[in-house]
């Protein structure tokens, strides 16, 4: 009976996640900051018009507790632990999934604890600590693993990500926590779905999850179709396997460092690979000049600043509509998952990106020469 109460949910005057309460698995709090959904849908005219296509929205994932749409996983967790009894939170994670532990566990009167391999980004390091959690730092992303593994094995501590080799994706309640993402996006459009929504992809939780959603709004009649889900990754094993038509998904070979820490496992997993070929979907593998190329891109045309790994879902949008794998009729719904404050980590050790000027005629020569994309007004 989940599909009728979820109906009438929507045609009441229940707010927040709360109006989906009965496609989720456990019953919202909307006193947390982590359900104060939904976060605001964006039109992108500007950057539509760049990208050649009608119709583009920004869904901003970056209003939560922790600024990413981790958040949204984190909150469901925490909820979850709580109601079973759980005291303490733990996470193998680069960033986003343990600065959204952190701030969750707190919020839900937990204990956090995060372990992060050694070469995590500081600046997210740092970000993760002033949430007051318990940091550890293992040898290598398996070490993360293992301990996190035996924490939970052995001490009943409650699991917020992945521990397992080859990965499997996040626990079963953080991933529903993405499914919000869907059914807000289904609301803000006027009860309708797009015809596609881009994804940045690492295990694909979020990715799954909506079309997962989407799928669930279908078949309680609310819609009659479930739009493609597409997404950008770093090292190409969702593509992989996708191309070789297996739901064996290979481990790729690490042959580039990569800015975007925060997708950057060696191998995704089936419920990524499942949810595009379920819906049509495609993937790109971005490289480092196309995730700076789609985040100057995003400032640029609508001044939204993304985390380096959340622009490869535009980057895999720009690689679609450039080589005509997207209509410039289809309506399409970008998934902004974090703010880019989180990737200026590797810019504090530079000078000041501008040069000392005397008088205002210095001024306007500098903003005329620095100003390539746009027209400067002058006298």
């Amino acid at each position: 009976m989940a599909g009728p109460a979820f109906a009438a949910d929507l045609d009441s005057a229940r707010t927040g996640t709360f109006r989906y309460r009965a496609l989720l698995p456990v019953e919202p709090d909307d006193s947390a900051a982590g359900f104060t959904a939904p976060t605001p849908l964006i039109p992108a005219p500007e950057l539509a018009k760049a990208l050649g296509l009608n119709r583009l929205w920004i869904k901003d994932e970056s209003r939560g507790l922790s600024w990413s749409f981790k958040d949204r996983a984190a909150a469901m967790a925490a909820a979850h632990a709580r109601s079973i009894g759980a005291t303490v939170l733990v996470a193998a994670s680069t960033g986003n999934a343990a600065a959204a532990t952190a701030a969750h566990a707190r919020r839900a009167g937990l204990i956090p604890v995060v372990v992060f391999a050694r070469g995590v980004d500081p600046l997210m390091a740092a970000f993760v600590a002033s949430y007051g959690a318990h940091i550890a730092v293992a040898e290598t992303k398996r070490d993360r693993w293992r301990l996190v593994a035996e924490a939970v094995t052995q001490h009943a501590w409650y699991p917020m990500s992945n521990y397992t080799d080859p990965p499997v994706g996040n626990n079963p309640y953080a991933v529903d926590g993405y499914k919000p993402i869907a059914y807000e996006i289904f609301e803000q459009l006027g009860r309708r779905v797009p015809d596609a929504v881009y994804f940045p992809v690492c295990y694909g939780d979020a990715l799954a999850a909506s079309r997962r959603a989407f799928a669930e709004l279908a078949s309680i009649g609310l819609t009659d179709r479930v739009p493609a889900h597409c997404g950008g990754e770093i090292y190409g094993t969702v593509g992989a396997a996708l191309a070789a038509d297996t739901d064996a998904v290979p481990a790729a070979e690490i042959d580039h460092p990569t800015a975007a820490t925060s997708i950057s496992a060696a191998q995704s997993t089936f419920q990524a690979v499942q949810a595009v070929r379920a819906s049509g979907g495609a993937m790109h593998t971005a490289t480092e000049d196309e995730l700076a190329e789609a985040g100057e891109l995003a400032v640029r045309t609508e001044g939204v600043l993304l985390e380096v790994a959340a622009a490869a879902g535009l980057a895999a949008l720009t690689r679609h509509r450039r080589e005509g794998r997207l209509a410039a009729d289809r309506e399409v719904v970008l998934i902004a998952s974090s703010t880019g404050l989180k990737s200026l980590g590797r810019h504090l050790d530079r000078p000041i990106p501008g040069r000392v000027v005397d008088d205002v005629d210095d001024l306007v020569a500098q903003v005329v020469a620095d100003s390539t994309h746009e027209r400067v007004r002058t006298r």
